[in-house]
């Protein structure tokens, strides 16, 4: 029996009770690494009745790896056999790494594809040496309805910023498309997080910034880089997006476990071109989707990954971690848990912090959802994805 762990962690709740979001199932997704395929990090996109579903090993641009795709049409009961998504993408060179995600598709039907490539990836043993600049070029690629294919265009590094990671964010219903972006501009600079936003369905992208680089002070080591880089965004209703951003070291940091740090918050009031200073939030952990949800009550729903302190919230088993979904009734300024998931679908508990990787919702209609995301146990080489089932009860159905 998985024990779903639920508490409510920040104030009273409403008079009557908030309409609850549920969990209705918890699984296995995708699992063929006795096969071969490790799939801890994944993105998928629907297309009418199919699901593509991209995978790799979860890393942080580990050299030489690639992206593997797979489609199912019965929500993952059977697959079609994994093989190299866009091979012709990768040069198989020694220190390249990457990394592409299929999004979309937009309101006109076009499928996107988001990723990007180091030249210098992340090698054994030399990973504080690696990750310290890590430039390479952005890609999106665009496959209009009844294309055939991606036609992809490379952004050098230095068109936006000097490292490039990014991923797939938001598609809003004016038709506008926003992607997440973040990276050092200049080697040595800390890191800024931003967005990319075009209004032609994909063709076009113009950066703005949403959390800027902090201080050098803010570094432990000062070698190191710091600063925002992952966020999740929100649609908000209207023009107004809500980005909940990641923040490191001595920017977020929370005083009593040096590991952890506080989600900061901006808003931006005009679709994403300009924003608020990042502000902290009370929220702990990392390991958030790129983009989360809005239910139909107007508050906000995103999952993360429990932070190492084991006294921030309150945990059924003082020694785990996993997933830790958490709802805002104020635009995401406090967050509150909804549900923490400690163990693995067969019952298995999550004994480490990395155990529960970044994830991705995917909306099954106006009340439901399916949130994937990378279950990665480093010692026994376990990688592959976990699917849990939410639904909004009031809503109708």
């Amino acid at each position: 029996m998985v024990r779903l762990a639920v508490l409510f962690a920040f104030g009273a709740a409403f008079a009557a009770g908030p309409p609850p979001l549920e969990i209705t199932g918890y699984s296995i997704f995708f699992d063929r690494q006795k096969e071969g395929y490790r799939s801890s990090s994944a993105a998928a996109e629907l297309r009418g009745d199919k699901l593509v579903l991209v995978f790799q090993k979860a890393s942080d641009d580990e050299a030489g790896l690639f992206p593997m795709v797979a489609e199912t049409y019965d929500w993952g009961r059977a697959w079609s056999n994994p093989e190299r998504w866009l091979p012709g993408y990768f040069t198989g060179r020694p220190q390249e790494f990457l990394t592409l995600s299929p999004f979309g598709p937009t309101s006109r039907g076009t499928s996107l594809v988001a990723g990007y490539r180091t030249l210098k990836a992340v090698r054994d043993g030399k990973y504080r040496e690696d990750v310290r600049w890590r430039p390479g070029e952005l890609l999106i690629g665009r496959m209009p309805k009844g294309s055939a294919g991606y036609a992809m265009r490379r952004y050098p590094a230095g068109t936006f910023l000097g490292e490039q990671f990014v991923a797939p964010g938001l598609m809003l219903p004016g038709g506008r498309i926003v992607l997440t972006l973040w990276g050092a501009k200049r080697q040595g600079d800390n890191w800024q997080a931003g967005v990319l936003l075009s209004d032609d369905d994909g063709a076009g992208w113009r950066y703005r910034v949403v959390g800027p680089p902090c201080p050098r002070e803010m570094r432990d080591d000062p070698e190191m880089p710091v600063g925002f880089n992952e966020q999740t965004l929100f649609a908000a209703g209207g023009n107004t997006l809500v980005s909940l951003l990641r923040a490191r070291a001595k920017l977020g940091r929370i005083p009593d476990s040096p590991r952890d740090t506080w989600f900061f918050r901006s808003e931006s009031r005009d679709g994403g071109e300009t924003w608020s200073a990042p502000e902290p939030t009370n929220l702990a952990g990392t390991g958030a989707p790129s983009s989360g949800i809005t239910l139909p009550d107007g508050s906000l729903v995103m999952a993360a990954r429990i932070p190492y302190s084991r006294s921030v919230y309150k945990l059924a088993v003082p020694g785990a971690f996993g997933l830790h979904i958490v709802r805002s009734f104020d635009l995401g300024r406090t967050w509150r848990t909804e549900h923490i998931l400690d163990k693995g679908p067969d019952g298995r508990v999550f004994d480490n912090h990395y155990n529960a990787m970044n994830g991705q919702f995917l909306p099954l209609s106006g009340a439901e959802w399916i949130y994937l995301f990378g279950e990665f146990r480093h010692k026994e080489d376990v990688h592959r994805t976990l699917a849990v089932r939410l639904r909004f009860s009031e809503a109708k159905r």
